[in-house]
């Protein structure tokens, strides 16, 4: 169903105007007729798609029945498209208020802002901050079972550097033995409440936003 409705959402078929047939949605999407009918019924059934009849001339026969998606996926859409501009707006008016220019030195603005991504946004760290957003507090053995394939000394060194960044909080509990454990400081979960709606966007993007653990869902 998510590649169903990515494709959908890619090609902008939003309304009664746009709306195809499940063999165009077939071609669209680029899946069988039978994957795309099962998909659409399971859809419709949570409120992802929506059909109607296509328009047709008197005495033509029956109608075709036609999909679209639903009016609450194209409002969540226009939603979207808005907070990017509310965004981008934000982002103007915070470099005008610190007197920001275009760099010169095009090249080290990206090696700076490369920095910053790489950092917050590396390989596990993700991933860390991911963890401790969703539990609040967490400690060190705990985060380190969560990740499969990571090494203690990898989450030391993540934790560290979060830490230097400001982002992550470590406490020492008193208790025997003694146990650290890690929650987002200030700093930490406004950055993290700022990312939100980004991955939020991209699963939304890639039909990801609706699906459930179950058999149908994988459709």
């Amino acid at each position: 169903m998510a590649d169903l409705v990515r494709a959908m959402l890619a090609d902008a078929v939003f309304n009664d105007r746009d709306a195809k047939d499940p063999i165009e949605l077939s071609r669209l999407a680029g899946l069988s007729l039978a994957r795309v009918s099962s998909a659409l019924a399971v859809g419709e059934s949570r409120g992802l798609f929506q059909r109607g009849p296509a328009p047709t001339r008197t005495g033509t026969g029956p109608s075709k029945t036609l999909w679209r998606l639903s009016p609450d996926l194209t409002d969540l859409a226009a939603k979207f498209a808005d907070f990017a501009e509310l965004s981008s707006r934000f982002s103007r008016e915070v470099a005008q208020v610190a007197s920001m220019h275009p760099p010169k030195d095009v090249a080290r603005n990206v090696e700076f802002n490369l920095e910053i991504a790489k950092t917050v946004f590396g390989k596990w760290t993700v991933d860390v901050l991911a963890l401790i957003y969703a539990h609040k507090t967490l400690g060190f053995q705990e985060i380190l079972h969560a990740m499969p394939g990571m090494s203690a000394r990898i989450l030391s060194v993540k934790l560290s550097r979060l830490k230097e960044l400001g982002l992550v909080h470590r406490e020492v509990l008193d208790t025997k033995p003694p146990r650290v454990q890690y929650s987002f400081t200030e700093k930490g979960l406004r950055v993290a409440k700022l990312g939100e709606p980004v991955f939020l966007y991209l699963r939304f993007a890639e039909g990801l936003l609706f699906l459930e653990e179950d058999a149908e869902a994988a459709l």
